[in-house]
C-alpha cells in the first residue's frame, strides 16, 4: 500500500524531551518525498517557544535567533499544508508525533498523530539491519549517505528523507504502510491561513551580528541637551557579563531613540564610559595586564577602536587617581556580595546543584523566583526567553551569563579568603 500524495518527512528540535514538562518545538522541518523516494520540496523554520531553549549544547539554537522567529501558531497553516494528504515519516516518529500533537492541541486543532500514525525510519532501519545503533547518524552512515549538520531540523529531516529513499529503493517491503498511516494521511485538516510569515533560519556558524550602533541614524531631531545618566545605567547592566546580548543591544537602541540621541552622541557617551572604567582601573595607581585586556573588551563591545584604550589610559594615568573610586576595575564587571539573591534559568554547562553549592559557599542565596530584590538572573543564554528572564527584564534585573556568574563567585571567594587571612594575622 502507498499513497499518491507521497511522504512528508518531519523533524523537530525541541526545548526538552517531554511535552508534559511544558517542552516546546523550537525548530521544525518538513521535507516532501515522492513515492519513488525522490526529494521534491524542503521547508523549515525556527519557532519561538516562548521559554528557555533547554539543551542548547545539543541543538545549538540561540535565543538571539528564535526571539525573532514566529510562534507555532503563525506557521501552523504552513505545516498543515505540507502534511495534508501525505504519509508522515520521521526518525523516531513517536517523539515528533508527541510534540506536533502538543503544539496543535494548544491551538485547539485536532490531529491524527500518535505513535502508530507515521512511518518510523529508525524502526525500518532496525528491521533492515542498518547500523548497530538507532541514531540517525549511525543509520545514515550504514546506508552510505552523506553526513549532515546534525541536530538541525532541516538537515535531520533531509537525512531521514534520504534514508527513506534508500529503504524504498533497496528494501521497500521493509517499509510496511498500514491503515493507520493512510488514515492519518487522509485526515481532514481545517483550513488555516498559510504564508503569514517568512521562515526564520539559524544564522550560519561564525556569523557576527552588526553592532547595534549601526542601526542608529546619524542624527535624530530633538531639543535640549542630551541626558546620558539613564543610558550609562543601562550600559552598566548590559556590560556586567562583558557581552552585549541581542536583547540588550535592542534595549540600548530603543533607549537611545527615546532619549533622542544620534550616533555621534552615543559614540561620545561610549568614550566617556570607557574613560570612567579606565579611571577605575587607575584608582590603585596600577593598571594590570588583565585590566587592560578588560578595557579592550569593553571598547570592542561599545564599537570603539582598541587603540583608544591606550590613549585614554595614558591621559588618566597622567592625572591623580580619583579618591572617590575605592576599588580598581573588576574583571567580568559583575560583583556579588554575601546575602545577594540570584536566580538561575536554563540548562547550563554546570549542574544546578553544583552552582547552588558554589553560591552558598560564599553566602549567595539562589532563589526560585525573580523579585525586585534579585541581584541578577544567571542564564544559560543571556537572550533567554524563559519566564524568569522576562520577569527580570520587567523588574530591571540584569540577566548575565553563566561564566559571569561563576567569575563573580570566584572573586567573592578570593575576597572572603583574603579577609579571613587578614583577620587571622591581626589576631
Amino acid at each position: 500500500m502507498t499513497t499518491q500524495g507521497g511522504y512528508a518527512v518531519v523533524d523537530t528540535e525541541t526545548t526538552g524531551i517531554h511535552t508534559g514538562w511544558h517542552h516546546r518545538i523550537a525548530e521544525v522541518a518538513v521535507i516532501h518525498v515522492d513515492p519513488d523516494g525522490v526529494v521534491t520540496d524542503e521547508w523549515s523554520t525556527l519557532v519561538n517557544p516562548d521559554r528557555d531553549l533547554g539543551p542548547q549544547a545539543i541543538h545549538r539554537i540561540r535565543a538571539a535567533d528564535v526571539r525573532r522567529a514566529p510562534r507555532f501558531g503563525l506557521v501552523a497553516g504552513d505545516i498543515v499544508e505540507r502534511l495534508r494528504g501525505r504519509i508522515v515519516v520521521a526518525h523516531n516518529w513517536p517523539f515528533d508525533a508527541m510534540h506536533l500533537r502538543a503544539e496543535f492541541d494548544r491551538l485547539e486543532i485536532s490531529t491524527p498523530y500518535d505513535p502508530r500514525s507515521g512511518v518510523c525510519t529508525m524502526q525500518a532501519a532496525r528491521v533492515l539491519g542498518l547500523g548497530s545503533r538507532r541514531s540517525l547518524i549511525d543509520c545514515c552512515a550504514a546506508a552510505g549517505l552523506p553526513a549532515r549538520s546534525w541536530h538541525t531540523a532541516h538537515d535531520d529531516a533531509l537525512a531521514a528523507a534520504e534514508l527513506l529513499g534508500f529503504i524504498l529503493n533497496h528494501a521497500p517491503e521493509k517499509l510496511a504502510i498500514t491503515e493507520a498511516h493512510l488514515r492519518a494521511a487522509a485526515w481532514a485538516w481545517p483550513s488555516l491561513p498559510s504564508g503569514r510569515v517568512a521562515p526564520v533560519h539559524r544564522q550560519p556558524a561564525g556569523h557576527v551580528e552588526p553592532h547595534f550602533l549601526a542601526r542608529l541614524v546619524e542624527r535624530i531631531p530633538r531639543d535640549g541637551v542630551p541626558e546620558f545618566d539613564a543610558y550609562f545605567a543601562m550600559l552598566d547592566d548590559a556590560l556586567l557579563d562583558r557581552q552585549i546580548s541581542a536583547t540588550e543591544g535592542d534595549a540600548l537602541l530603543d533607549l537611545a531613540y527615546d532619549l533622542g540621541l544620534h550616533r555621534d552622541e552615543v559614540l561620545t557617551a561610549h568614550v566617556d564610559y570607557l574613560r570612567l572604567l579606565a579611571r577605575a582601573a587607575w584608582a590603585d595607581e596600577v593598571v594590570t595586564a588583565d585590566e587592560r585586556r578588560e578595557l579592550h573588551t569593553v571598547a570592542t563591545l561599545l564599537g570603539l577602536e582598541r587603540t583608544l584604550v591606550d590613549r585614554v589610559l595614558e591621559e588618566e594615568c597622567a592625572s591623580a587617581p580619583d579618591p572617590e573610586i575605592s576599588r580598581p576595575l573588576v574583571l567580568g564587571g559583575l560583583t556579588l556580595e554575601a546575602g545577594d539573591k540570584v536566580v538561575l534559568t536554563g540548562k547550563m554547562r554546570h549542574e544546578r546543584d553544583e552552582l547552588i553549592a558554589l553560591a552558598a559557599a560564599v553566602g549567595i542565596q539562589v532563589t526560585a523566583d525573580v523579585g525586585k530584590k534579585t541581584r541578577v538572573v544567571a542564564a544559560a543564554d543571556p537572550d533567554s526567553l524563559s519566564g524568569k528572564a522576562k520577569r527580570a527584564r520587567a523588574f530591571g534585573v540584569p540577566v548575565v551569563s553563566e561564566d559571569a556568574f561563576l567569575r563573580a563567585i570566584d572573586i567573592l571567594a578570593q575576597e572572603t579568603l583574603a579577609e579571613a587571612s587578614l583577620s587571622d594575622t591581626l589576631a
